[in-house]
C-alpha cells in the first residue's frame, strides 16, 4: 500500500518536474562595453534563449524603453524586453535599448544607460532581462557581470564594429577546429576544398560589404555575413562528425 502511494505521488509530481525542466530561460552575455566621459555606458549584449522557438523572441524595439513589457505607444501591445540594471548596488539611470538583430534563438541588443559608479571605476553590473510570452514571463537569472573601466570600442555610434570583431573570432575558432579535425586533416582534397571555399567566401563578403546592395554600414554587413557563415561551417562540422 505504501509503495502504491509513493508511486502515485511520484506520478503526480513528475509532470510538474518535467514542466519545470522545460521552462524557457534567457542567458545574457556582454560582448563589448564602453564607458564615456559623461558616465554614459553602451553595452552590446548577446541574449540567448534556451528551450524556446526563435519566433518567440521580441522582433523589434519600436515603442520599447526597457521599463516594461508593453509598448509605450500602445500599452495593449507587448513584445518588449524588460530590463533592470544596477551597478555596484545602485540603480542605473536613463536606461534604453535597441534591438540590433535576431539570429535563431539569439538576440543582440545595444543597451545604453548612465552609470552611478563613475567612468573611471570598475563596475559590477547586475542585469535582469525578461519578456512576456503569452501569460508567462521568460527571464534571465540575475547575474553579476564585471565591467572594467575604459573603452572596449572607440566609436559609441558604431556598436557593429565590436560585434563584428566578436563574431569574426567565433568564426576563426570554428574554422580552426574544423580544419584541424582528423576527418579533414586525413583527407587532403577535402581540406583544400574547405580552405579555398573560405578564401572565396572572404572575398565575396568584403566585395559585397564594400558596395552593398542595401544602404547597410560595412560593419553591420560583415557581421550578418559572418553569423551566416558560422552556421554553414557548424552544419558542415556536424555532417562530418556523423559520418563513420
Amino acid at each position: 500500500m505504501r509503495a502504491a502511494l509513493v508511486a502515485l505521488g511520484l506520478a503526480a509530481l513528475c509532470p510538474a518536474l518535467a514542466a519545470a525542466a522545460e521552462t524557457p530561460s534567457l542567458d545574457a552575455r556582454v560582448v563589448a562595453a564602453r564607458t564615456g566621459a559623461k558616465n554614459d555606458v553602451a553595452l552590446v549584449l548577446m541574449v540567448t534563449a534556451d528551450r524556446l522557438d526563435p519566433s518567440a523572441l521580441p522582433a523589434d524595439a519600436e515603442g520599447c524603453d526597457g521599463s516594461g513589457y508593453a509598448r509605450t505607444d500602445d500599452p495593449q501591445q507587448t513584445g518588449c524586453y524588460k530590463i533592470a540594471a544596477t551597478e555596484n548596488g545602485k540603480p542605473v539611470g536613463g536606461l534604453a535599448y535597441d534591438l540590433m538583430f535576431n539570429h535563431g534563438t539569439t538576440a543582440y541588443l545595444l543597451l545604453r544607460y548612465r552609470t552611478p559608479a563613475g567612468s573611471s571605476a570598475a563596475h559590477s553590473l547586475h542585469l535582469d532581462i525578461s519578456f512576456k510570452l503569452w501569460d508567462d514571463v521568460v527571464r534571465s537569472p540575475g547575474a553579476e557581470i564585471a565591467l572594467a573601466p575604459g573603452d572596449a570600442f572607440p566609436d559609441a555610434e558604431n556598436p557593429w564594429a565590436p560585434l563584428y570583431a566578436f563574431q569574426d573570432r567565433r568564426l576563426n575558432a570554428l574554422y580552426d577546429e574544423l580544419t584541424s579535425s582528423p576527418k579533414v586533416t586525413g583527407d587532403a582534397e577535402l581540406k583544400q576544398l574547405i580552405v579555398q571555399a573560405e578564401r572565396d567566401w572572404i572575398a565575396l563578403k568584403e566585395a559585397d560589404c564594400a558596395a552593398p546592395l542595401a544602404p547597410t554600414p560595412q560593419d553591420q554587413c560583415r557581421t550578418l555575413h559572418t553569423v551566416d557563415r558560422i552556421d554553414q561551417l557548424a552544419t558542415l562540422q556536424r555532417s562530418l562528425a556523423e559520418k563513420p
